[in-house]
């Protein structure tokens, strides 16, 4: 994360439907590539824009232990669409 970072949505989805679980989507100018020359250039080539990142933080942590980044999106809705699936829709977002 840098100073241009800014972290625009969070959540709570209950891991095996009880354990409570942060999710949060940041919004960054970097997207890292793989650094793989066999891959094509879109995931090889680090790439300068708006991307989104999914950080799920460890079940029971209460938001406080390093998360694990999980992807990068276009634009806030597919990264929230992404959360919404990958928790069966029982992601809570914070603010309504």
């Amino acid at each position: 994360m840098n100073d241009q970072d800014q972290c625009v949505l969070t959540g709570t989805w209950f891991y095996d439907g009880t354990v409570p679980s942060r999710v949060e989507i940041w919004r960054r100018g970097f997207k890292p590539g793989s650094g793989d020359y066999e891959d094509p250039p879109e995931y090889g080539e680090d790439q300068y824009g708006e991307f989104y990142e999914v950080f799920y933080h460890p079940p029971g942590s209460g938001g406080t232990a390093k998360p694990a980044g999980f992807g990068s999106y276009p634009d806030l809705s597919s990264a929230r669409a992404s959360v919404e699936a990958d928790t069966n829709g029982t992601i809570r977002w914070d603010g309504g």
